[in-house]
């Protein structure tokens, strides 16, 4: 089962979902006493996060949707798991790629995106417990953690 948390995590990484909903601020300063209208900058609000555009999140859900399929198609034999998965993962960089930069700008899915994953995520179980133990299985999603480190 050890897979799973480490797939969501790579998806959720990928896809924005790990990021905080206003991301974390500078350590606060000492306080100081100044006039309620004395406030500094960067005591402001936190700007909230932007979404990914409509084209990403489709492309994004594509490639997504595509591993989910993988996967419950291929419970049966996890050395097809394998194979099947790392092709879906060497075929779609693309998509990868546009998470990764969506990730550095700071972007997230929207929620119903967000949903869509999570009931993938649940589609995908049953196959997962089954091979998520198989070494071939585990090497072909580590591609997603290897991808997630390019630049």
């Amino acid at each position: 089962m050890k897979i799973l948390g480490r797939l969501f995590l790579a998806l959720a990484c990928f896809a924005g979902l790990a990021r905080a909903e206003n991301p974390p601020t500078a350590p606060e300063k000492a306080p100081t006493e100044k006039a309620p209208s004395e406030k500094e900058p960067s005591e402001k609000a936190p700007l909230p996060q932007a979404e990914m555009p409509a084209g990403d999140v489709k492309r994004w859900l594509t490639f997504f949707d595509k591993l989910v399929d993988t996967v419950v198609a291929d419970q049966g034999s996890c050395d097809k798991m394998a194979k099947d998965v790392s092709a879906v993962i060497d075929s779609n960089h693309d998509a990868l790629a546009l998470a990764r930069h969506a990730r550095s700008q700071n972007m997230k899915l929207p929620v119903t995106a967000q949903q869509h994953m999570m009931d993938g995520i649940k589609k995908m179980v049953p196959g997962m417990q089954k091979c998520g133990d198989d070494p071939n299985v585990q090497a072909a999603f580590a591609k997603l953690d290897e991808n997630q480190q390019q630049k």
